[in-house]
């Protein structure tokens, strides 16, 4: 019976599968039982200048601005030196979102996790308090009149809106320990490689950091439930990084009561360069999430020499096997179109051989195929194997002698010995055994 379609059957060898097999689950983060609970803190350090907003034309009116005492007045709108230091501390709370994947291996203990993305403010803003110190020399005003002595301030900015606080793996898989906890559960260790985005905005004024890469040590169980798998993670977190962009900061308005006398308010202008970014993370972390096991697409042809059909319907087996190795970890026995093509789905991850016997046709093995992602893989079978012993030799040549003349429905009929498959076995069969006599297959 001629079989339609591309893939036939799949068996798995599950006790080889446990010994060698690597396979990847895609997890996504289950936010009604997932938590953070941490304390953020960003400061900021900048340097720079303060002036008035006085224009002649736009804003004669306005604030101006010197360096310095001056008691009798002064013409001008001058630059002064200054230092502004804001500061953001505050509890934040959620139920974080995200995805990640996770390739187990247990007979090696080791885990690989990938592609760790995690909103950990899904669909929420947080308010936090924010300060800033000011650092300047004294300088004057004018409209109004006021001395500022030169020192250190605390000045109150409000509440900043954090709108988006996000990690993300950088693209370097990070590698772990997987520990057996009996049955399918294990305990795992892995620390990627992350950076910490957030997004916020303080009175219009957008502030945006990215982190430098640092370790996130992640703990926990996972159980392995066939094709699904769970994944619990609790974890403290202590993490810090310093980042010097040292860029220019948009020019923004800030106004200042005045001190010397009390009572106005000086409108002035910031010109300032970012030149560094403290940032810390404290508190904990938990994870909870359901996993699919990953399936790839393995792909291409499979050309039948010397044989004269179309091969669509033909089934051949293609063992997928460990690096090196000769057992397979799974077989499939996939059914040709009519331009030799197949197609199968594996769960397996990692690099691995491919081989391929047709039932006349010798072995071929194609080595190191990666199944990391969907993948395409050609062979080209070599005929003449009618005993399937993976050699063309005289034993062969023995069967095409025996089957010599008939046809389907006869007694002697064998279809192994018809190699090219015009249903008869005759002299260009055994043209064929000449032509790859002495010829062996692949392990």
């Amino acid at each position: 019976m001629r079989l339609s379609g591309s893939l036939l059957v799949v068996l798995l060898y599950g006790s080889c599968s446990l010994s060698f097999a690597q396979y990847r689950y895609d997890f996504v983060v289950v936010p009604t039982s997932s938590d953070l609970n941490v304390n953020v803190t960003l400061q900021a350090f900048t340097d720079g200048t303060l002036i008035g907003n006085y224009d002649p034309t736009t804003n004669p009116g306005g604030t101006r601005t010197k360096p310095g005492l001056h008691p009798f007045g002064f013409a001008g709108n001058h630059p002064v030196p200054v230092q502004v230091n804001p500061l953001v501390q505050g509890n934040v709370q959620s139920q974080p979102v995200g995805t990640f994947s996770m390739v187990f291996h247990p007979a090696a203990n080791q885990i690989i996790l990938l592609g760790l993305a995690s909103d950990l403010l899904p669909s929420r803003t947080v308010s936090l308090p924010a300060n800033a110190t000011l650092v300047f020399d004294t300088f004057t005003t004018r409209s109004p009149t006021s001395t500022y002595p030169g020192g250190s301030y605390p000045v109150p900015l409000g509440d900043i809106a954090v709108r988006s606080l996000t990690i993300m793996q950088t693209d370097e898989p990070a590698v772990g320990t997987l520990t057996p906890l009996g049955g399918n559960r294990y305990a795992f260790a892995v620390a990627p490689m992350v950076r910490l985005y957030v997004y916020a905005d303080l009175q219009g004024t957008v502030l945006e950091t990215t982190s430098n890469p640092s370790p996130l040590m992640l703990t926990g169980e996972v159980e392995i439930l066939g094709d699904t798998a769970r994944v619990l993670s609790v974890n403290a977190i202590d993490w810090s990084d310093v980042d010097t962009p040292r860029e220019p900061i948009p020019q923004f308005a800030m106004d200042l009561p005045t001190v010397l006398p009390p009572g106005g308010v000086a409108h002035l202008l910031f010109n300032l360069t970012l030149n560094e970014v403290r940032s810390g993370v404290r508190g904990t972390f938990t994870i909870s999430a359901d996993g699919v096991i990953s399936r790839r697409t393995v792909s291409g042809t499979v050309v039948l020499g010397d044989y004269s059909p179309s091969p669509a319907g033909l089934n051949v087996p293609i063992e997928v096997r460990p690096a090196g190795e000769s057992t397979p970890l799974e077989v499939h026995v996939v059914a040709l179109d009519d331009g030799g093509g197949y197609q199968f789905q594996t769960a397996l991850w990692g690099t691995f051989d491919l081989s391929a016997k047709g039932t006349h046709w010798l072995r071929q093995t194609v080595r190191g195929i990666s199944l990391e992602n969907s993948t395409q893989v050609a062979f080209t079978l070599v005929n003449g194997d009618v005993d399937g012993d993976n050699e063309v030799t005289l034993f062969d040549f023995g069967h095409v002698v025996a089957a010599f003349g008939s046809m389907p429905g006869e007694s002697r009929w064998n279809p192994d010995a018809d190699l090219d498959g015009d249903g008869e076995v005759t002299l260009f069969d055994f043209g064929i055994l000449v032509r790859n006599f002495g010829a062996t297959g692949d392990e």
